[in-house]
């Protein structure tokens, strides 16, 4: 599925303005217990700091060398053995992707979300983001969960509206608290600000928020909204956004030049599913609305298991080059828990850094 992207330009490709740094995640200490935090002084009211305080996010400053590579992961459902969840899970903290993202899971609670996160940091010395949503509560209960996972060590939230409980219907805000991610941003930056003060210069704030994003045509949406809501959660204090799951390059090329004409200069994250599970990708239609394309559904047409794995990871892989050409910020792993897909494609990704890096070296060198 190759395609001939349009060359980028330099000042276009989106570069992460930070990087993980998994020693400002309050490594593990012996016994697997994360360490104390030394305690996080604010600068003075009126200064600039040009330092971030200890136990800050590893997302806000080091530049990257080599391409972002992160992995979502959910609770255990359940229903499901967690030590059979947490055993795939382990596996990939093991290959040291740049972080984990934890949803709520199919619980849909910030407790069990809270749970997971917790276990993570305690059992791996992979950084961890929290998915954190509108629902549920009002503004005073958004503000106590931010606060918690700030006591948990985590400093890296992902800030989405969140979806309707099923069954509901429409999206409706709760009394008494907010309906737009823009505004979750708003919040989480206020709890930043009262916890860490302020007067932090661009890039070496505490905390990191990303946002969601949708290039791909999808049943229901509308673009041009899409790219207001977009505009809205940056100048709300959004640092980079990750795409709902994408399997066309030029949709992402579409979309980033129609978000930079509209001043919208975050990085932007690819998000992709392995494409190895046909019915998962069914499954991926049904809940966000974004087709899977014709030409790839004729590719995973396979006799065997084994054939659909190669062609899969092939289709997978053959996306992730297309997408580097363009520029891309970084990629960021739906996996499902399953961690064979995911491993193969940051197995590759380091082999093209890493072939990147030979070629830039001189004769001499």
């Amino acid at each position: 599925m190759p395609v001939t992207p349009p060359t980028a330009r330099a000042e276009d490709r989106p570069k992460l303005v930070a990087a993980p740094r998994a020693a400002d995640q309050s490594a593990p200490a012996p016994g697997g217990h994360p360490a104390a935090a030394a305690t996080p002084v604010a600068p003075a009211a009126g200064t600039t700091s040009s330092e971030p305080p200890a136990g800050t996010s590893w997302l806000v400053r080091r530049p990257r060398r080599s391409t972002l590579v992160s992995f979502e992961v959910f609770p255990p459902r359940p229903t499901a053995d967690p030590d059979t969840v947490w055993r795939s899970i382990d596996a990939m903290a093991q290959a040291g992707p740049d972080f984990f993202s934890v949803t709520h899971g199919h619980s849909g609670g910030r407790g069990v979300s809270r749970e997971a996160l917790r276990h993570l940091r305690r059992t791996t010395r992979t950084p961890v983001m929290a998915h954190f949503t509108c629902g549920g509560t009002d503004r005073a209960g958004l503000e106590r969960s931010v606060e918690q996972l700030l006591d948990d060590g985590v400093r890296d939230l992902l800030a989405l509206r969140g979806d309707p409980p099923l069954g509901a219907g429409q999206w409706r805000t709760p009394p008494g608290g907010i309906g737009r991610a823009s505004e979750l941003v708003r919040l989480i930056r206020d709890v930043e600000r009262r916890r860490f003060g302020d007067g932090f210069r661009p890039g070496t704030r505490p905390l990191s928020v990303s946002v969601a994003c949708y290039p791909s045509p999808a049943r229901g949406r509308d673009p041009e909204a899409d790219l207001a809501s977009l505009w809205e959660k940056q100048e709300a204090g959004a640092d980079y956004a990750i795409t709902q799951v994408l399997y066309e390059p030029e949709d992402y090329a579409s979309f980033l030049e129609r978000a930079r004409s509209e001043g919208i200069h975050i990085p932007v994250v690819a998000g992709l599913m392995p494409l190895t599970n046909p019915k998962r990708l069914q499954r991926m239609t049904e809940i966000t609305g974004v087709p899977v394309p014709e030409r790839l559904t004729r590719f995973l047409t396979a006799d065997s298991p084994e054939e659909l794995r190669h062609r899969g990871t092939a289709a997978t892989l053959s996306l992730i080059d297309d997408l580097l050409d363009l520029g891309c910020a970084g990629f960021h792993l739906y996996t499902f828990n399953r961690p064979d897909a995911a491993l193969t494609i940051l197995e590759h990704l380091r082999v093209r850094d890493a072939a990147r890096e030979y070629r830039g070296r001189s004769p001499a060198a």
